[in-house]
């Protein structure tokens, strides 16, 4: 294992101002959304992680994309991961999330597996379906009949439980190799968004003994607020088997600084390129209003560390989670911006809210 570059240096920890994140994980969602070329990404994120780590965060987790789609560099995540678990020993490195319907379920557990065993048994692996129709058009499949696409989805995923529960894979009675057992125990899957499948999905999650991944909720996402995920993590756990640990991860976007004016500043453009992105889609109602707004609405906590911890704290969703996952969008950080915004979440932004670094929780299972 290597030692992160420029690692960084403890900085005082603020006084505590409550216990919303006591006993629970901090993670942080890795966007590689620069305008930079691929190879050049990918070491930042190994060198990102890497400075993750030292600062004691639990998890860091990548999200697929192909082609580019959302102006992403990740279309192969346990691949990345890969190289990330050779570059780290603490960390989880998780996928949020690998688009499950567009891959063969024995090929993501023997890649998952492998992956698994390089890392130490740090592999979390979150399992959706993915918002980019091109992505299924290019494959060969499409997202406008939802009611196939979940039992499709469902399939797939009750076959990838399968194999990597050790099922017989053929008439020799050849199982997977290597064992999957571990990443078995640390599935998670991704619910839809529409309320007609999103608490089907939530229970049958839990039915499933599985984690159960929440993305942000925003105004911009007409079906989801925090009380609607909490309702989701309430359906979930009413599910869950006897005995089986309640895994529930919620994404927040936080962009911490000296002021709202300077992080607002550092916002605008990211702001204005998703708005733009919204305006493709006929989505008229944000992208046409101002960037600020538009931040705003999209529960986008940025400024001063006690104001977006003030913001979290009446969160309902971050209140019902074990794990909560910050990400630092709509903006393209560079890498030095990146790297302060993991150290002011992790050193000023989470002790306010009861956060120990380096996976001393209660209940942490390795």
């Amino acid at each position: 294992m290597t030692s992160p570059a420029s690692a960084p240096t403890p900085a005082p920890r603020p006084e505590r101002a409550g216990a919303l994140l006591e006993g629970k994980r901090l993670g942080f969602l890795l966007h590689l959304d620069a305008e930079q070329d691929p190879a050049s990404a990918y070491a930042h994120a190994v060198e990102l992680f890497q400075y993750a780590e030292a600062l004691g965060y639990d998890s860091g987790w990548v999200i697929q994309r192909h082609f580019r789609q959302g102006n992403e560099h990740v279309s192969a995540p346990l691949v990345l991961l890969a190289a990330i678990a050779q570059h780290t020993s603490r960390i989880r490195l998780g996928t949020g999330v690998l688009v499950l319907p567009l891959e063969d379920p024995l090929r993501v557990a023997e890649d998952a597996a492998t992956l698994d065993l390089l890392s130490g048994g740090r592999l979390e692996l979150g399992l959706g379906s993915g918002p980019f129709p091109g992505a299924w058009e290019a494959f060969g499949r499409s997202v406008d009949d939802r009611a196939r696409l979940w039992e499709s989805s469902l399939s797939r995923l009750h076959r990838l439980h399968r194999v990597l529960e050790g099922e017989p894979l053929n008439s020799l009675g050849e199982t997977l190799h290597p064992s999957g057992a571990g990443v078995r125990r640390r599935l998670w899957q991704a619910t839809s968004s529409a309320p007609a499948v999103a608490e089907a999905q939530a229970r049958a999650a839990g039915a499933a003994g599985d984690g159960l991944q929440l993305s942000r909720a925003t105004d911009w996402n007409r079906h989801q607020s925090p009380e609607a995920q909490a309702a989701l993590v309430r359906a979930y756990r009413s599910a869950l088997p006897s005995g089986v640990e309640s895994r529930v991860l919620v994404s927040r976007a936080v962009y911490p600084d000296a002021s709202r004016e300077q992080a607002l500043a550092k916002l605008v453009d990211g702001a204005a390129r998703w708005q733009s992105w919204f305006g493709a889609l006929g989505r008229s109602e944000a992208a046409g209003v101002s960037p600020e707004e538009y931040l705003i609405r999209d529960h986008s906590r940025f400024g001063v560390v006690e104001d977006i911890a003030a913001g979290l704290a009446a969160d309902a969703g971050v209140a019902e989670a074990s794990e909560l996952l910050l990400s630092f969008p709509p903006a393209s950080p560079s890498l030095t911006e990146h790297k302060r915004l993991l150290s002011a979440s992790a050193e000023q932004l989470a002790p306010l809210l009861g956060w120990i670094p380096g996976g001393q929780h209660a209940g942490a299972d390795s």
